[in-house]
C-alpha cells in the first residue's frame, strides 16, 4: 500500500512536527481497523501523535483512504487549535475524494513528479 503527501500537507506536517513515520503509523492503524472517524465518501479523520507525545498533544489528519490500496493525506490540524472541520471544509474534501476515487495507480505515481511525497506502508 502507498500513501501520498501533497506539498501543502508536507508543509502542515513540518510546522506541526509530524514526521513521515508518524503518517505511516496512522495508516497502519487504519489498516488494522483503528480509524478515529469515518467522514464518508472515502474520507477518514485520523489521529497523529506528535513525536511520540500522545494523541492528546498531536494533530488530526483528513485522509482519502482506500483500504489496502492508497491513502492521500489532504489536511492536518492540531487538536489544540481546532476540534473539527467546518461544513464547507468537509464539502471541499469530499469533492476532492470523488476525484481521487477516479485515479489509477499510474495516475498517483505521476503525482510524485509534482512534488508529492510517496510513502510505503
Amino acid at each position: 500500500m502507498k500513501a501520498y503527501l501533497p506539498k501543502s500537507f508536507q508543509r502542515e506536517a513540518k510546522s506541526d512536527g509530524i514526521s513521515d513515520e508518524d503518517c505511516q503509523e496512522a495508516i497502519r492503524k487504519a489498516e488494522s481497523g483503528l480509524i478515529h472517524a469515518d467522514l464518508g465518501g472515502g474520507l477518514i479523520k485520523q489521529r497523529i501523535p506528535r513525536c511520540n507525545q500522545g494523541a492528546a498533544r498531536g494533530s488530526r489528519a483528513v485522509v482519502f483512504y482506500k483500504r489496502g490500496e492508497v491513502a492521500v493525506f489532504l489536511h492536518m490540524f492540531p487538536k489544540s487549535r481546532k476540534a473539527n472541520l467546518t461544513k464547507a471544509e468537509l464539502a471541499m474534501y469530499l469533492k476532492a475524494a470523488q476525484e481521487y476515487e477516479k485515479l489509477t495507480e499510474k495516475d498517483f505515481i505521476a503525482l510524485g513528479t509534482k512534488g508529492w511525497r510517496q510513502l510505503e506502508i
